[in-house]
């Protein structure tokens, strides 16, 4: 928002990363991010959540972004949603009176119905206060971005999403989001020629829904495609081509038609579990994403079993996981399948190695015994198997000659991400196991 024009501070009751912040340093890894935050110097500042009473008072829309985390039944974890919405309603109420009201957007992933339990909450803030009525509207803006690519997803966006029952909320937003949708803003981050972003606008309940049903719908078709990968090793078939053959139906589409290991991260596994237990809530049964998260959840025990079809008996033996965070161009290991396959592991007795550019310090603190190296030739020295975890391009671009001189027989790759050329790696003699790739006999 900074970059394409607009005055922007966050808040965040975190000081040491506020600290970092202002000095340029992010808290994570996000490829551009930095760069970006370079660039808007001038419009972008950082404070510690203390000034939200300041921020009320000078802002126009006030967008909550703060963690929605799985509860132990599944939903969405909304106590942090609550205390910025109460505070934000005692800051209201020892504020000025508005000439226009404040527009308090849910940015977080939120369960439906949240846009109204938000109003309720700064509305007890307010009375907690001994304020009188404030002026504020409520809306729902849905974030659509991927990790690793999310400084383009938010200025390229496919959609901007507003659901809200006011005018003003409404309007304020179109305001707000018209350098991006108009793609209007000067920018060398995209050379592709520039379209308008469809600006959907809709109630709140819907607003909400669209999010979880479309990241249920992609978690969906990832199943769908290892369903179809595992009868593929039974048939003889190779995924890979029939999800080339299958995605060429422009009503299916190519996306999201990579079989492996799985879904994780921080949103699949979450939203799915959210909107089941949004369903259980209603007395609604759920079998097709109940299915779904099933078959992810099978993936992940389907390396083990390849690993033991070649090794047999896992004791002793040196496993080398290549990636660790749950997707390429990013740290991030909420969900990663690299922590179960390497628990499964431990409890079998191997000695396991792990390789991330970013991630390995991370997941050493997570994994108990596994030895975390930012080399992935290091990772696979004297190892007995490999575990393609996560695609990252070092990863990709292994040789296979350099490979099989570093490891000990049989040598095997399993490749949990079909991103390896089975061919050169069998010839370099290299044993390779795919999911879905036929026979995989070698």
């Amino acid at each position: 928002m900074a970059y394409v024009g607009h005055t922007v501070t966050c808040l965040d009751n975190n000081q040491e990363r506020v600290a970092g912040l202002r000095e340029g340093r992010v808290p994570f890894y996000e490829p551009g991010l930095k760069e970006l935050i370079v660039r808007s110097a001038g419009r972008l500042h950082f404070a510690g959540s203390e000034r939200l009473a300041e921020a009320v008072r000078e802002v126009d829309v006030l967008f909550v972004a703060v963690g929605t985390p799985q509860g132990g039944d599944g939903s969405a974890d909304l106590s942090n949603v609550a205390d910025v919405a109460r505070a934000m309603g005692c800051a209201l109420a020892g504020s000025p009176p508005r000439e226009f009201p404040l527009v308090v957007v849910n940015k977080s992933t939120v369960p439906v119905g949240s846009a109204y339990y938000v109003s309720t909450l700064i509305n007890d803030g307010i009375d907690d206060a001994g304020g009188e009525d404030a002026k504020f509207r409520v809306a729902s803006n849905p974030e659509f971005l991927r990790e690793g690519s999310a400084v383009h997803d938010s200025l390229f966006p496919d959609r901007v999403v507003v659901g809200t029952d006011s005018r003003e909320a409404l309007d304020a937003l179109r305001t707000l989001y018209t350098p991006i949708v108009e793609q209007s803003f000067p920018t060398e981050w995209d050379p592709r020629p520039k379209v308008a972003v469809p600006f959907v606008t809709t109630d709140l309940a819907s607003a909400e829904m669209i999010k979880y049903a479309a990241n249920a719908f992609l978690a969906t078709k990832i199943s769908f495609i290892n369903e179809v990968a595992n009868l593929c090793e039974l048939v003889g078939a190779d995924v890979s081509e029939v999800a080339y053959g299958v995605g060429l139906d422009d009503r299916v589409g190519s996306r999201f038609l990579s079989a492996g290991l799985g879904w994780g991260g921080s949103c699949f596994p979450k939203d799915v579990a959210a909107l089941r237990a949004t369903a259980r809530k209603y007395e609604y049964e759920t079998p097709l994403l109940d299915a779904a998260a099933a078959v992810n959840e099978r993936q992940r025990r389907r390396v083990i079993h390849k690993l033991q079809q070649d090794l047999h008996s896992l004791e002793g033996k040196r496993v080398a996981l290549l990636g660790l965070s749950f997707k390429p161009n990013t740290d991030d290991l909420r969900g990663a399948p690299s922590l179960t396959i390497a628990g499964a592991l431990n409890s079998l007795g191997a000695r396991i190695v792990g390789y991330d550019p970013v991630a390995a310090k991370a997941a050493a603190k997570l994994v108990p015994d596994i030895q975390a190296v930012l080399d992935p030739y290091e990772a696979l020295e004297g190892a007995h198997a490999a575990v393609v975890v996560t695609e990252w391009e070092e990863v990709r671009g292994l040789d296979p000659l350099k490979a099989a001189s570093l490891m000990r027989d049989p040598k095997l790759i399993v490749d949990g991400r079909n991103a390896l050329d089975a061919a050169a790696l069998r010839e370099a003699g290299l044993l390779y196991r795919g999911f879905g790739r036929g026979y995989d006999k070698g």
